[in-house]
C-alpha cells in the first residue's frame, strides 16, 4: 500500500462527507439539530474538547459541519486500511466495494449513534430523535455508497487487495 492510496482514499471519505452532508442539510433546514444526529452527536463530541463551551449555548454550524465531513475523511481512510484484513479473515466480503462501505457506515451509525446515543444525550443535553436517527442512517447509506463508488474506481488501489 503506498501513500496515494492512503490520499485518495481519503478523497473520497471527503467527497462522501460533503455529499453526505448536502443531503442533510434539508432536514437541518426543516427540523434543526433535532434533524440530524450526526450532527449532533459532533456538536457534544466538540464540546467535550473545549470545556468553556457550554453544551446548551447554540451549536457552532461551520464547526459541527467541519468536524462530520472530517470523520468522513477519517471513516475513508479507515477502511481502505482495515479492507485488506477484511477480505483475508471473511473472503465473501471482496463482492462489492460499495457494499463493503455501506455496512461500514451502517455499522458506525448503529454503534455510535444509535446504540451510543445516551452517551452523547445526558452531557450534551440534547434529546437524539428518531427522525433524525432515520435522516442519519440514511444519509451514511448514501455515504457508503458514495465511498465505495469513489474506492472501487481508483484502479491500483483495489487491484492488489488479496
Amino acid at each position: 500500500m503506498i501513500l496515494s492510496d492512503l490520499i485518495w482514499a481519503g478523497l473520497a471519505g471527503l467527497t462522501g462527507g460533503i455529499i453526505m452532508t448536502v443531503s442533510e442539510y434539508p432536514f437541518w433546514k426543516k427540523w434543526g439539530m433535532e434533524g440530524v444526529s450526526e450532527w449532533q452527536v459532533n456538536w457534544v463530541m466538540m464540546t467535550w474538547f473545549n470545556s468553556k463551551w457550554k453544551s446548551r449555548q447554540q451549536p457552532i454550524l461551520s464547526w459541527t459541519i467541519a468536524s462530520h465531513i472530517f470523520h468522513g475523511v477519517l471513516v475513508g481512510i479507515a477502511l481502505r486500511l482495515v479492507l485488506p484484513v477484511v477480505i483475508i479473515v471473511l473472503p465473501v466480503t471482496k463482492i462489492s466495494t460499495i457494499l463493503d462501505a455501506v455496512v461500514l457506515a451502517v455499522a458506525l451509525w448503529f454503534f455510535i449513534t444509535y446504540s451510543g446515543r445516551k452517551r452523547f444525550e445526558v452531557p450534551g443535553k440534547i434529546r437524539i430523535t428518531n427522525r433524525g436517527l432515520l435522516v442519519g442512517l440514511l444519509s451514511g447509506i448514501i455515504f457508503g455508497i458514495v465511498l465505495g463508488l469513489l474506492l472501487s474506481v481508483f484502479p491500483d488501489s483495489y487491484a492488489s487487495l488479496p
